[in-house]
């Protein structure tokens, strides 16, 4: 009888690609695990209930196949390693779990490694599944011996089919036992994670018969050689200090690259470390003399796009590069394109979707959320690319950007991920956090550049006051200045516009309140207007913080954490051509409400951070571009000392004792988070996604969703999605649930038809809300 994985791959030539594809990525003292795995994942389709359902028939239970070829590779795996060992545990959780996302091994073992009772009915029923399953191999457990002969087990497939399935449960279960009470270190979670990435990221890749085109690398000179013909003529004072601090880094690396896995860049915002950074990066690569995939890493989608572009320009004379654009060089991010440019094979979009999500490039340049939810977390579509990570050089840029609570998790995670997948790290920031101490720092003398510029000042007007008082000051006191308004909260910024919409002066707004697609329009004629010279007004939210590259004369903003504020700071006078920009932190309040209840930095950041920012700031009348770098230490030591750090001390609890679902049956462990539950960035409870059809593209896209959702072809069906999802999301606005009555849900989307924009979304600044409120989204 002939068995196959898929209609058209024989089962062998599946279980054979999976191991091939990533044995080389796999250590040498895990490769009999991962051998064991790829050999064994498929093991229950060998069975006839699942070579009918394949062939049409109907999905029934004894057609499933993950519980029973997780049990083969457990048998295999204690007669290969033994019961006092955790990779028989990790590679069956492994296997169990490889078509979904990652649980505790516990939820599918019984309660207890003694008996097997009553109370554990659910096991009692897998087990009677199995039992039947293994009646069904024995029928042609002459062919299945031939397949596994080939493969290598064809003893122990023999010796399965007479097995004790009770007491095999039992000994994985006491395994678990034991690596809970006397084993219990993170070392096994990164194991089983890089196992199980190795598994799932191979088995998607043979299921879906995608061709792995080579990664290419390019060298240090050949894109060295483009930059400087990009700088070559650029003079002035500014353009001599990133020059000195571009030769300084690639300095500092070639002394230090043999000493340490971790290096940080610490220099002010404008000073070319997006350069320095890279550059520092590929020479790494290069005197570690082997081709290291560069991974990049940044908090938002807007500044990857802008990172990519000027990455992607010094690949302008390498001659393959347009044709072969994929293998050298990807952006890896929730709302990408995947476009995976090869001329060599033949990828459409399903497989480029493959490959991009497993970054099968020389470089990646991705977010926060893709990277750290790779190392940290459940999900299968993000752990699959962990294999790939393997002995990388990471790039972080702006790791302020990471919520405090969550930053002795990531150093934790870092510098072990770093020491166990021979990874290099290259963290660069303006406003260092205390994370990765000890790491090398290649702009030694950091602090004499941030005391060389002197762009900005700080200007706290702390006592609170009343944003109508606010409005009429403002209106009185406008100089022939550009000007940036920086809100906290959606509500403030659209008052604050509002109140200024009259002054007889070009004013914009911007905050997630508008529609993508007019987000970047917006900022396009900002930018516009700024590069003509204009002295225009911008009201915005924080949305303005981090990748868009503005130049006002004067910031006003809000008051926030310190680090906000100096990101502020970055978007007045950045290149230094002006006199010295001003940068007013006020604290303001609704004007309805008492002060003390109501500064609508309260609702966003809470009475903690904002004691912390007015005791550094108050009884300075002017803090200057000089000491920030000053200000921002004293700013992260306070934080440090208050801010609770139970989250990420339960999270890294999770990761030493493989906590990935939690224990279904008990309440949650007071000292552990699953880490299921873990997320870079927190979902807004109250909030839903609205899809407004603004116009005849929505309209379009809308239409053509409704396909997608009646297409029975799954793999048709993710087509068109990959087609129409970021146009989808270029009319997606989240909104508090208190507007979700106005939207009508179709399909899985709440949607806000073409007759209902007009009384709903302004072009101007976006969804209509009512005018009390905190939003903050």
């Amino acid at each position: 009888m002939e068995f196959y994985s898929h209609p058209d791959k024989k089962l062998i030539v599946h279980l054979q690609e999976v191991f091939n594809i990533n044995k080389d990525k796999v250590e040498d003292k895990f490769l009999k695990a991962y051998e064991i795995m790829a050999y064994g994942h498929d093991f229950g389709k060998f069975t006839t209930y699942f070579q009918k359902y394949l062939l049409g028939g109907k999905r029934n239970r004894f057609s499933d196949h993950s519980f029973i070829s997780a049990l083969f590779v457990g048998f295999c795996a204690i007669k290969e390693f033994g019961e006092n060992n955790s990779i028989p545990l990790i590679i069956f959780n492994t296997v169990l779990h490889h078509h979904g996302n990652l649980e505790n091994p516990s939820n599918d073992l019984p309660s207890s490694f003694k008996e097997i009772t009553p109370n554990d009915y659910l096991i009692l029923e897998k087990i009677e599944i199995v039992r039947k399953q293994i009646e069904d191999l024995s029928i042609n457990r002459d062919d299945i011996g031939k397949v596994y002969r080939i493969l290598g087990y064809e003893d122990c497939f023999k010796e399965f089919l007479h097995v004790n399935i009770e007491e095999l449960m039992k000994k994985i279960k006491r395994i678990e036992v034991l690596t809970e009470r006397n084993n219990k270190t993170d070392e096994n979670y990164f194991i089983h994670q890089i196992l199980y990435s190795a598994l799932i990221s191979a088995d998607k890749l043979s299921a879906s018969g995608t061709l792995i085109p080579e990664e290419k690398y390019v060298t240090y000179v050949d894109l060295n050689r483009e930059r400087e013909e990009k700088i070559k003529g650029k003079s002035g004072e500014i353009n001599r200090i990133r020059r000195e601090i571009f030769e300084s880094i690639q300095e500092n690396i070639q002394r230090s690259y043999d000493k340490t896995r971790l290096f940080t860049i610490t220099a002010p915002t404008g000073t070319g470390k997006t350069y320095a950074g890279f550059f520092a990066a590929l020479k790494l690569k290069e005197l570690l003399n082997d081709n290291r995939k560069i991974i990049y890493s940044l908090p938002f989608t807007s500044i990857i796009e802008q990172n990519y572009d000027v990455i992607k320009d010094l690949f302008a004379n390498i001659e393959d590069f347009e044709s072969e654009k994929g293998r050298y060089l990807i952006k890896h991010h929730s709302l990408a394109n995947m476009d995976y440019n090869t001329d060599k094979y033949d990828i459409d979009k399903l497989r480029a979707e493959l490959l991009i999500e497993n970054w099968n490039s020389g470089i990646v340049i991705t977010t926060f959320v893709q990277f750290l939810e790779t190392l940290i977390g459940t999900r299968n579509r993000m752990l699959k690319k962990l294999i790939s990570m393997k002995g990388s050089i990471i790039l972080l840029d702006e790791v302020q950007a990471i919520d405090i609570s969550l930053l002795p998790l990531v150093d934790h995670v870092i510098k072990k991920a770093s020491e166990l997948f021979d990874l290099r790290i290259i963290m660069m920031t303006a406003t260092k956090p205390f994370i990765l101490n000890g790491a090398v720092e290649l702009l030694a003398a950091h602090q004499k550049y941030f005391k060389f510029f002197n762009r900005t000042k700080i200007i706290p007007i702390l006592e609170k006051k009343n944003i109508l008082d606010f409005i009429e000051e403002f209106n009185n006191n406008i100089e022939n200045k550009s000007y940036l308004i920086v809100c906290n909260t959606i509500n403030e910024s659209i008052k604050i516009f509002n109140g200024l919409k009259n002054i007889g002066r070009d004013i914009f707004y911007l905050s997630t309140n508008l529609l993508p697609v007019h987000r970047r329009k917006r900022i396009e004629e900002v930018k516009a207007a700024l590069d003509q010279g204009k002295k225009i007004i911008l009201v915005s939210t924080q949305v303005v913080e981090a990748g868009v590259d503005f130049d006002f004369d004067v910031v006003i903003r809000d008051i926030g954490p310190i680090d906000s504020i100096i990101q502020c700071s970055g978007r007045c006078n950045r290149n230094g051509l002006k006199d010295i920009g001003e940068v007013y932190i006020y604290s303001l309040y609704d004007d309805e409400k008492e002060a003390e209840e109501t500064l609508y930095a309260k609702n966003v950041y809470g009475n903690s951070t904002l004691n912390i920012v007015k005791q550094i700031l108050q009884n300075q009348a002017e803090i200057y571009e000089e000491d920030y770098f000053k200000l921002i230490e004293q700013y992260y030591t306070k934080i440090q000392e208050k801010k609770n750090k139970d989250k990420s001390e339960k999270l890294i609890n999770s990761i030493i004792s493989m906590n990935f679902s939690g224990d279904k049956s008990a309440n949650e462990e007071k000292d552990r988070i699953p880490l299921q539950k873990f997320s870079l960035i927190e979902n807004n409870a109250g909030y839903f996604d609205g899809f407004i059809i603004y116009d005849q593209t929505a309209k379009k896209v809308f239409d053509r969703y409704l396909e997608m959702i009646k297409e029975k072809n799954f793999y048709k069906s993710r087509e068109i999605y990959l087609e129409i999802k970021n146009t989808l999301r270029d009319y997606t606005v989240s909104l508090p649930v208190k507007y979700q009555g106005i939207f009508n849900e179709q399909f899985g989307l709440h949607v806000l038809p073409y007759e209902g924009v007009e009384d709903y979304y302004n072009m101007i600044t976006g969804f209509i809300r009512e005018e009390k409120g905190y939003d903050i989204l």
